[in-house]
């Protein structure tokens, strides 16, 4: 799962966005779409949880492969985000029982998240893959609360889709030559691949097909179709709510009206609850991040 880190550098540092552009197509059409400094437990947990015919000793046994990823799944089945009240959990096995595999995904997601923004070779991105990381928290909460408003989407399956909704533009940056990661990020080009991009690493980790296709299509604004809502319609408006939330806390920015998309209306989200999911966010937010330390 993971890359050497080596791989990432080849294309040149004078490389223009084109050029890049077309480095990262033949890999998404080879099917080598990896992040460097992943690491192997956090790769191997998604690997495993794929498996239909898992156990939860089989999960424990990969999780105490990594002191620190078993620390990382207690920590979130103790949470008041997942679990209010009742006794603390020590053991691992009770722990997957309670917060659930998805759950365990996402646990394994935040820890692979933080061994990347410390590795030494991406040092050189650290601000901004804190910034995503912070950026994939914000959705993650309004997806998780739009959830439990709609009741149309599993939870834990939309709070792991917003977290991963950028990971396509953690995979831009940690392949950018060495002096161009300020324009891989300002480039319009680039930033539009992020979705596409995100959803080849998703089938990579062999997550559930629902989550892919959220992924790839986050940015259908119009996106119109038969049947109930489903985890794509629910990250669309997740994304689409973080981004107001981000221009309003923009000072001296004329606010834009953002319309909400048709997948609001297919999620019996009205304006009002619209609005109280934005401003209970915070709350969410701040759980969310102590559940996964």
């Amino acid at each position: 799962m993971s890359v050497a880190a080596g791989s990432r550098a080849s294309s040149s540092p004078s490389s223009s966005p084109f050029s890049f552009v077309s480095e990262l197509a033949k890999e998404l059409s080879g099917g080598r779409v990896e992040l460097p400094s992943f690491p192997e437990a956090a790769a191997r947990v998604q690997q495993v949880i794929s498996d239909d015919s898992v156990t939860s000793e089989r999960i424990a046994r990969v999780l105490l492969a990594d002191a620190g990823l078993a620390a990382r799944v207690l920590t979130m089945a103790n949470s008041v985000l997942l679990h209010r009240g009742g006794p603390q959990v020590t053991n691992l096995n009770t722990a997957i029982t309670r917060i659930g595999y998805e759950n365990i995904r996402t646990a394994a997601l935040a820890y692979a998240s933080a061994q990347l923004r410390r590795a030494p070779e991406l040092l050189r991105i650290r601000t901004q893959l804190e910034v995503c990381w912070q950026q994939g928290m914000r959705v993650a909460s309004l997806a998780h609360a739009i959830a439990r408003e709609s009741a149309s989407v599993r939870s834990d399956e939309a709070m792991l889709a917003g977290l991963l909704h950028n990971i396509g533009t953690v995979y831009i940056l940690a392949r950018s030559p060495l002096n161009s990661v300020p324009e891989a990020l300002d480039n319009s080009t680039l930033r539009s691949w992020y979705p596409s991009i995100g959803q080849a690493l998703i089938e990579n980790w062999q997550l559930p097909e629902e989550i892919a296709l959220a992924v790839g299509g986050q940015l259908d604004l119009e996106r119109v179709h038969e049947g109930p809502a489903d985890l794509q319609d629910l990250l669309i408006v997740a994304v689409r709510l973080a981004s107001q939330m981000d221009q309003d806390a923009q000072e001296g920015v004329e606010r834009e009206d953002l319309a909400q998309p048709p997948a609001a209306a297919a999620l019996g989200l009205s304006d009002s609850a619209l609005v109280r999911i934005m401003l209970e966010s915070q709350t969410e937010m701040e759980m969310l991040q102590t559940a996964l330390g």
